[in-house]
């Protein structure tokens, strides 16, 4: 003998109210996802100016070692070509002791309306 099968009285499927808050899940995972990803974004762009910025910095660090104990004085400029969006300054001023020279390059950007800024000093000996 075949058991007949009763049918269900349950309709199947989901409720509109399952689904708009399945939906409304669904929505704030993916703002939280989007608001992630454009805080990254932004991260990124901040570390690649601050890399800029150093390795400028360095460059014009460097310069002012190969020249060694100088007298005091400041030079600026633009990054040039490779560095277009940035500025630096270099300063070499007196110390207390007599053959010590503190040199400064600073390196300046603009982030939307903020003005960046990044330093390095460094202290020459006269020999």
């Amino acid at each position: 003998m075949i058991p007949k099968t009763i049918p269900s009285c349950r309709p199947r499927g989901f409720t509109l109210l399952e689904v708009m808050i399945a939906l409304a899940i669904l929505s704030i995972v993916a703002v939280a996802f989007l608001r992630a990803q454009a805080s990254s974004v932004r991260l990124v762009d901040e570390a690649s100016q601050i890399s800029l910025a150093t390795l400028l910095a360095k460059e014009k660090m460097a310069e002012l070692e190969s020249i060694g104990f100088s007298e005091p004085k400041k030079d600026s400029g633009t990054g040039g070509k490779e560095f277009s969006m940035l500025r630096w300054e270099q300063v070499v001023s007196l110390t207390e002791v007599l053959n010590l020279r503190k040199a400064q390059v600073r390196v300046l950007w603009m982030e939307g309306q903020q003005e960046r800024s990044l330093e390095l000093t460094a202290y020459f000996a006269k020999r």
